[in-house]
């Protein structure tokens, strides 16, 4: 029987991984926050008169910058995945989605991008259909609808939480078989890594209050503890 470490030891372990190394960290995640912030510009803007035509280049435009971002968090878990394995690592492993097997990268993420996409689309296209003066009208049904794609969306990106990790220890394998891996790892353990998640609500909580502040350590914790319990699950595997 595999023997996995507690959400509480992990937490520890993360902690652990970014004492020393805290400024690099917080670097890669400031980039990229400013690189999503501009990506989320330029999804934005895209005007037609045509309102399905205004509609389809949204949509793409929005798929294209989410599909960018994805491959730099390639990049983020390779500076967390070092932290934890106390490798050197610098802002410039944020590249490694696009420097290091970059055709697999770009499938794996193409796939998972395009699953958590089609998750928040209902939600999207309906949002956009309603007039905007018949909002609380729908409020009921936009708050059902947003639940129902807010758990598709969360299974899907734990189901595959694991593929950003497997492709920068496995760079020779191919886009498949990283995906059915994480699938696999990820079988009995989405809950797990989602109650670890869940460990860190008082820290985005305490965000709210600090003016954002806050949220640069607690996307660090985000992304140390993801690492910490790809680590554990690797060591179990063995």
């Amino acid at each position: 029987m595999k023997s996995y470490k507690t959400n509480a030891r992990l937490f520890a372990d993360a902690r652990q991984a970014l004492l020393g190394h805290l400024n690099v960290a917080v670097w890669s995640l400031l980039l990229i926050t400013a690189i999503t912030v501009l990506l989320a510009q330029f999804s934005v803007s895209f005007h037609f008169s045509n309102k399905y035509l205004g509609l389809t280049a949204s949509l793409a435009a929005r798929f294209l910058s989410a599909l960018i971002i994805s491959l730099f968090g390639v990049g983020v878990s390779s500076v967390f995945l070092n932290l934890q394995y106390r490798q050197p690592a610098s802002v410039g492993n944020l590249l490694a989605g696009f420097l290091e097997n970059s055709d697999t990268c770009i499938r794996v993420r193409f796939f998972i991008t395009a699953g958590e996409y089609v998750s928040l689309l209902p939600l999207q296209l309906f949002l956009y259909i309603i007039p905007e003066d018949s909002f609380k009208e729908f409020l009921p049904v936009t708050i059902v609808l947003g639940a129902a794609c807010l758990i598709s969306y969360l299974m899907w990106t734990l189901t595959f939480s694991m593929a950003n990790f497997l492709l920068l220890d496995f760079p020779d394998e191919d886009a498949h078989r990283i995906l059915r891996a994480s699938f696999h790892m990820m079988q009995g353990n989405k809950f797990r890594l989602f109650m670890l998640y869940l460990r860190l609500l008082p820290l985005h909580l305490l965000g709210l209050f600090s003016f954002g502040l806050a949220n640069i350590w607690t996307g660090c914790c985000h992304h140390a503890c993801t690492a910490a319990f790809y680590k554990d699950m690797m060591t179990a595997e063995r």
